[in-house]
């Protein structure tokens, strides 16, 4: 479900829940404002969370009533997220954030979008003082952990039942996963796990050695992306993930530019546009692959080598991946506006030399990162 009907299907619900809260304008007082934002991301919700401007009180019939350009208080997410990164977080551990604006009944919304990290509880170290004019001061407390039940956010002055504090760090530290949710966490903390890629066939978690990765012997293969390396040369293998002698998924991995930079392997996508041949590559950091690519390259760390252009796109989760697309659909003049670069026509050059083809192109492939640069910047 797109961003745009999901949060039109909480306002027609006409009540607020544990991972929304509806306001009819934007907040005034940002001790209010931090206190609304640490009790969503410290929800016990799986899945993301919504703080939606423009609509009224439930009480007052959710009615949606939109912003306006000067509104009062109104902030982009540039604002959002300097006022995050201003505050004193326990341990730099800060809700992570995204601003959306979209049409809800022909009339414009704010949408705050706080992404369901593994890292509460969300808490500060030092006490945040806000005094609106001609108001008492508002004091979000330092060490207090506040949540969100249901429909409510635990007072500011108090902080949340031991019950719901203990689950959260539980779900910090994935003790209330099952095995297979803790073999995707974990696989985000590479720095953790003893591996030797390409002269282990094993890696293994060092505190938890029972979550381990098998791979298996590499054959050599092409795809449209080799040619994008120095050395076109790729080889494919498998990697089994196991808790115990349990195994719980299987994924392919990869070596590029002959055996010198392992990755998993990614997804394609298809745009419907004028152009003949409108395929990339992508990882969903959200998905298993993408979390698999995260685990090969040490956190995204080594995704340029000798000079090649990395070929694929990489996307935070599916909404970023679905309104980049909408962009790409709705400025397809771009691709024609567009220079491809080196890599693209050398990689297209060196295909037709090889005689290779594919209904992938990747001049195509070309454009369209520059267009992801272009809209990302």
């Amino acid at each position: 479900m797109d961003l745009q009907n999901n949060i039109k299907r909480l306002i027609d619900s006409k009540r607020e829940g544990d991972y929304w809260d509806l306001k009819e304008v934007p907040h005034d007082n940002n001790a209010e404002l931090l206190h609304d934002i640490i009790c969503l991301a410290n929800s016990l919700h799986k899945g993301d969370r919504f703080l939606i401007f423009g609509v009224t009180d439930p009480k007052e019939g959710a009615t949606v009533k939109g912003l306006n350009s000067n509104q009062k208080s109104r902030k982009t997410q540039v604002n959002y997220i300097d006022f995050l990164r201003s505050k004193p977080f326990a341990g730099d551990c800060r809700p992570e954030v995204e601003l959306h604006t979209i049409i809800i009944e022909e009339k414009e919304i704010d949408v705050l979008i706080i992404f369901d990290n593994p890292l509460k509880p969300y808490y500060l170290t030092e006490d945040y003082k806000f005094k609106p004019q001609n108001s008492k001061e508002t004091i979000v407390r330092a060490n207090y952990i506040y949540t969100r039940t249901n429909d409510t956010n635990t007072p500011i002055d108090k902080s949340a039942d031991i019950g719901i504090i203990e689950k959260m760090w539980k779900q910090r530290f994935g003790l209330d996963l099952s095995p297979l949710e803790r073999m995707e966490l974990l696989l985000m903390k590479p720095n953790e796990w003893f591996k030797d890629i390409g002269n282990k066939p094993y890696a293994y978690h060092k505190e938890f050695p029972e979550f381990r990765i098998e791979f298996s012997d590499v054959e050599e293969f092409w795809e449209v992306f080799s040619f994008f390396f120095t050395n076109n040369k790729s080889f494919l293998g498998n990697a089994t993930f196991k808790y115990h002698s349990t195994t719980l998924f299987e994924l392919e991995y990869m070596y590029c530019d002959e055996m010198r930079i392992e990755l998993s392997v990614p997804k394609t996508e298809y745009l419907k546009l004028n152009a003949s041949k409108n395929w990339y590559y992508y990882f969903d950091l959200n998905e298993l692959n993408g979390k698999f690519l995260y685990f090969m390259t040490n956190g995204l760390t080594n995704l340029n080598y000798r000079g090649s252009e990395f070929p694929f796109i990489i996307f935070d989760n599916k909404l970023q991946r679905e309104l980049f697309n909408k962009f790409v659909i709705e400025n397809q003049h771009l691709l024609n506006e567009i220079t491809p670069g080196f890599h693209g026509v050398y990689a297209k050059e060196s295909m037709l030399q090889q005689n290779k083809d594919s209904v992938i192109d990747p001049v195509f492939i070309d454009k369209i990162i520059q267009i992801y640069k272009m809209d990302s910047a």
